[in-house]
């Protein structure tokens, strides 16, 4: 079968699945669009993450702090890079207060990132959680179109029906795949998200340290 039979069968399987096959497409689209941009993001982020870390260790440990102000100002948007200035501008602060609590503020930025990686994700767990109820709904939606069949015809018989079953399986099944998919992709990103987490936590304790032994904190 050639290109546009095949999609002619797609757009028809959906047609034939009723009205609650729309919001099922547009949650199909919705988990796909994050899945595919948490995946970039993931990826890139975990690459950007070792390589920052071993450039900061060496000019840490370097001893130039105007270098390593530079370099974080270069991975701005890079987590440990934020948390590394966040460091450095507080060691470098006037007010004693802001010196001695330095790690506090440390860690309470490193809490909000944390929680910034997880962005997204819960359009996905939404999906996953909604998806086999709207699918459900456009199964009762198809049982009582058959019975309206039924009872406009004043008979029984599969060729009656047909039309009304055939919708509510659909729906079932297209709700059913829509979930799985959101499911296993959040499931997926949150075992990531735990380990990037770990990674970003690791590395700035690393720094950290360094910094706390450093003499005016470069």
């Amino acid at each position: 079968m050639g290109t546009t039979g095949e999609f002619e069968s797609i757009w028809g399987l959906i047609r034939s699945g009723g009205f609650v096959m729309y919001p099922l497409l547009a949650c199909s689209v919705a988990a796909w669009a994050v899945i595919l941009e948490r995946l970039w993001s993931y990826r890139k982020l975990g690459n950007e993450l070792r390589a920052f870390h071993l450039e900061a260790l060496n000019t840490l440990l370097s001893g130039n702090q105007e270098a390593l102000k530079s370099l974080c100002r270069r991975q701005a948007d890079l987590p440990t890079a934020r948390l590394l200035a966040l460091a450095l501008e507080r060691l470098s602060a006037k007010d004693a207060r802001l010196r001695a609590r330095w790690l506090e503020a440390l860690e309470r930025r490193r809490q909000q990132i944390n929680q910034e990686l997880r962005r997204n994700l819960w359009i996905l767990g939404t999906i996953g959680s909604a998806a086999p109820f709207i699918g459900l709904f456009g199964t009762v939606v198809g049982i009582l179109r058959s019975f309206q069949d039924m009872a406009r015809s004043g008979s029984g018989g599969f060729s009656v029906v047909a039309a009304g079953i055939s919708e509510s399986l659909v729906a079932t099944a297209a709700g059913i795949v829509v979930a799985v998919v959101a499911v296993m992709a959040f499931n997926a990103f949150q075992t990531r998200w735990s380990s990037l987490v770990l990674t970003i936590r690791l590395q700035t304790e690393e720094l950290a340290e360094i910094l706390s032994e450093t003499p005016d904190g470069a």
